[in-house]
């Protein structure tokens, strides 16, 4: 019985495995038949964008006046306001006046001196010119003719005193009108009817143009020049600033930085401000384009209609694109439709 079963299967086996070998047979026929463009891979390709992209650092500051004007009285007495705290002045414009009433008499009593002064001068010239012709005639004595000399020289240095005194307390009264300096607002002004000494702050001009005061690490301010442009936000405002100064000290290990705004922002106003470090050099590419293989970045390079894999460096994701920091050329075909299809070596037929 074993035999029988054993020559049974010795006959059916090479039926089996002739059949085996004749369906591979027909199925390599039938791959053969098919056309040979449409064995490859259909794809599309892009070519990459070379990009230098800036680099930024934020860092905060914080808006000021450019100028903070402080008037010092240069005379004595009662302040007379005629502006008032926060008014905003042009330059010239009178902001108080400091009265002193004691000058005001001196000022009216010398004008008088002086005036007399004048007028008895006039006579004594005229009083020693005819004692000199009396001397020639010898009607009047030389001591006489030295005595109305003296008299006129002691007239001349006493109209002379009268003269300076007056100027001086007119000078006085000149510089008791305060006067803005420059433009802009007021700010701690005395009050009214305040006795002011000499030398006494009368109140400070802040000058209405702005500036920013940024507040950056010692090793970014390395980097950092004179007529640099910097991006500044602030409360929906965006706008660019200049930098005009790098002062040399530093608080808290930052430096400060001063920039101009393109216009005057108010003061106090807290700045965010994106000072550009480098650029990233590099090309752009479709994220489409991007595979993972390995769990690593790559794309898939077209040449002579077959892929090439090349492992990237992703620099920066925008989104729809990224930044890709190896080498590439602008002439180099990506495959972009179809690539998670691609392997290495894979023969690509390339359509729009």
């Amino acid at each position: 019985m074993n035999k029988l079963r054993l020559i049974v299967m010795m006959l059916i086996l090479p039926t089996i495995l002739f059949g085996f070998f004749e369906d591979e047979d027909e199925n390599k026929a039938a791959i053969l038949q098919v056309p040979k463009k449409e064995r490859h891979i259909k794809i599309s390709v892009v070519t990459p964008k070379p990009v230098a992209i800036p680099i930024s650092q934020m860092v905060i500051g914080v808006t000021q006046p450019r100028k903070t004007v402080t008037i010092s009285a240069l005379t004595e007495g009662i302040l007379h306001l005629h502006k008032c705290n926060a008014q905003r002045v042009k330059k010239g414009s009178t902001i108080a006046t400091i009265y002193n009433k004691q000058r005001e008499i001196s000022i009216k009593s010398l004008h008088a001196t002086v005036t007399l002064l004048k007028q008895q001068i006039a006579i004594e010239k005229k009083r020693l010119q005819s004692t000199k012709e009396m001397l020639k005639l010898g009607i009047v004595s030389k001591d006489q003719f030295l005595q109305e000399q003296n008299l006129l020289q002691e007239k001349k240095i006493a109209y002379y005193q009268a003269k300076t005194k007056l100027n001086k307390l007119k000078l006085q009264h000149e510089i008791s009108v305060v006067k803005a300096p420059k433009d802009g607002y007021i700010e701690n002004i005395l009050p009214e009817g305040s006795y002011i000494n000499y030398g006494q702050t009368i109140c400070k001009i802040i000058d209405s143009n702005t500036q920013i005061r940024l507040f950056v690490p010692i090793s970014l301010a390395k980097t950092l020049y004179v007529g640099q442009k910097v991006t500044i936000s602030a409360e929906g405002i965006l706008d660019e600033a200049k930098i005009t100064a790098i002062l040399p000290k530093s608080s808290n290990n930052l430096i400060n930085v001063i920039a101009i705004p393109s216009y005057s922002l108010p003061n106090g106003l807290h700045i965010e401000a994106k000072i550009q470090t480098s650029q990233a050099k590099g090309w752009i590419v479709p994220k489409e384009a991007i595979v993972l293989v390995q769990n690593r970045p790559a794309l898939f390079l077209i040449k002579n209609n077959k892929a090439s894999l090349r492992f990237i460096t992703v620099q920066k994701d925008m989104i729809d694109k990224v930044l890709v920091t190896d080498h590439l050329n602008a002439d180099d075909k990506i495959a972009l439709k179809n690539a998670y299809m691609l392997h290495d070596g894979a023969i690509v037929e390339i359509g729009k």
